[in-house]
Parts: C-alpha cells; structure tokens; sequence
C-alpha cells in the first residue's frame, strides 16, 4: 500500500482528471471498502454495488472533491454513507437507520489470524479473544475495528459514526475495559 504522501498525490491526479491515478486509487483501496463494507452489512452485492457506485460518483464528481490528506478515511465514509442510504431506501422500515446508529448490524468478524502470527500467541488465545469480542456490542465491535484494524484516529471515527469525539474516546475505553474484564473473567 502506497504511503500517505503517495496516496494524496494520487487523489491530487485522480482529480485533474489522471484515468491511470484513479485506476490506482480504485485498486489501492478496494479491499479496504470491501472489508469494511461487509461488516456492515452481509449483503456482499450490495457492498460491491456501492463501492463501483462510491468510484463512479467520484469520477463524475472529482472536479468538485475537495482535497485531502485522509484519503482512505473519505473513502470509508462515502462507503459507510452509501450503503447506509442504500439500506435505507431499499427497506422502508429502517427509516431512522441513519439518524440511529444502534440500528446498525456491524457483523464482522476480525481477522484475527494475523494479529496471532505477529503477537506469537497461541491458538487458545484466538478462541479466547473471538469468545469475549462477541460480548461486546455491535457498536463496540464497529469502533475496535475502526481504531485497531483500519487505524483511524478518534475524530475519523467519531465523523464516521455519526457521534461526537468524546463519545468516541468513551466507546472505545468502554469497549477496551469490556474486552480486559471479559478476559480475565474468562481466564
């Protein structure tokens, strides 16, 4: 994955218009969006449809988009957006699906197996982890991932959540006390 100053060079020519840096953009973070997308929702259709959306929109958009230096955060936002107001229109009942954000299903599992190699924890320590992560809200399980797994800093999530930054600092300090006490309980 390119670095930041990479990455904002690319969104740079992406907006001039540069087919070859949107190109790269659109591959760079596809998996991302994916990942992030299907933990949203298990409509993995769906997610696809929003992401060629998101890319399409863009393209027709770019001359309008701002400039960035948190590319990957716009990006996940726009997603987060997209399929929010795609739920939304596609299922009348979940009209207030947006404004409240306990409605939403973050049914992702994290991959985990990575974090094991690199920590050389055991197998045990795996099923563990995965036991007391499902203790955790839908909301909890949402920003651990946010924070831990695409490393975004406490106001990404908070304008991505829809919530304030105090909130977002409380989510995850709960989430984490969650997780420590959960642990030890269970160990």
């Amino acid at each position: 994955m390119p670095n930041d100053t990479e990455v904002a060079e690319l969104w740079l020519a992406f907006k001039k218009g540069d087919k070859g840096a949107f190109g790269s953009l659109a591959t760079v973070f596809y998996k991302t969006l994916y990942n992030y997308g299907t933990k949203l929702t298990t409509d993995y259709t769906l997610v696809e449809d929003c992401i060629q959306d998101l890319f399409l929109e863009m393209w027709k958009r770019r001359e309008f988009l701002g400039e960035t230096e948190h590319v990957r955060f716009y990006l996940l936002k726009a997603l987060r957006r997209k399929l929010f107001l795609e739920k939304k229109t596609s299922d009348k009942r979940l009209h207030q699906f947006i404004e409240n954000t306990d409605d939403i299903d973050f049914i992702g599992e994290f991959s985990i197996e990575s974090r094991i190699i690199e920590l050389e924890t055991t197998e045990q320590h795996l099923k563990k982890l995965n036991q007391v992560l499902t203790q955790l809200s839908k909301r909890e399980r949402e920003v651990i991932y946010l924070k831990f797994y695409q490393e975004l800093d406490y106001e990404q999530i908070a304008s991505l959540m829809a919530i304030n930054y105090q909130s977002a600092r409380n989510l995850i300090y709960n989430a984490l006390k969650g997780l420590k006490s959960a642990w030890q309980h269970d160990g």
